[in-house]
């Protein structure tokens, strides 16, 4: 019986390590993002932990529709300035996912061919982290306030949480999409 009660008590010693651990992590990624990107807000984080937590398969429902999507995205952006984003980001604060800067297609760094068949292995699962996006979301919110208070927002803060609950992808905010020219595809971090 003693040996059961340490047990539990190492087992419940490391859940709190590893969630110290992890609201160290969701810090370090907020502030990296206030840094980086002075112009984020709140509903960015949410891009960028939505995409670490889910993937890609929000996007993915045809391969072909993957194919023509991109290749009008790359005719978009081939006279457009993509040096305003790094060529490789990772997601989140898991890092699970890759954002890849079609730049990298654009200056024949890969191939057109090579990121879509990263983009589609990536998006081909189901990747979630696990089932409650909606808690995760509350408390990566509430991290990312103490942060940066600025990115407090009633109403954006309402419409993010109504996003998570019903596990909805959002798109950048404006003023990031505005200022950073954000074009890129999501690929499985190795």
């Amino acid at each position: 019986m003693k040996k059961f009660k340490y047990l539990i008590i190492i087992l419940m010693a490391l859940m709190l390590f590893s969630c110290k651990n992890e609201d160290m992590a969701i810090r370090q990624m907020c502030q990296e993002i206030h840094e980086n990107y002075p112009m984020a807000t709140l509903q960015d984080i949410y891009k960028t932990c939505y995409q670490d937590f889910f993937g890609a398969e929000h996007l993915m429902n045809d391969t072909a529709m993957a194919r023509k999507y991109i290749n009008k995205e790359l005719e978009l952006c081939r006279d457009t300035d993509l040096s305003k984003m790094p060529r490789h980001e990772p997601t989140g604060f898991r890092h699970r996912f890759t954002r890849i800067n079609l730049s990298c297609v654009v200056d024949g760094e890969m191939s057109e061919d090579m990121l879509l068949g990263l983009f589609i292995a990536a998006a081909g699962k189901d990747n979630a982290f696990s089932d409650d996006w909606y808690s995760e979301w509350l408390k990566i919110e509430a991290i990312a306030l103490k942060v940066n208070p600025d990115w407090g927002d009633g109403a954006l803060q309402n419409e993010l949480r109504e996003a998570a609950y019903g596990k909805y992808a959002v798109r950048h905010s404006d003023a990031f999409r505005e200022t950073y020219n954000p074009h890129y595809r999501i690929v499985r971090s190795y």
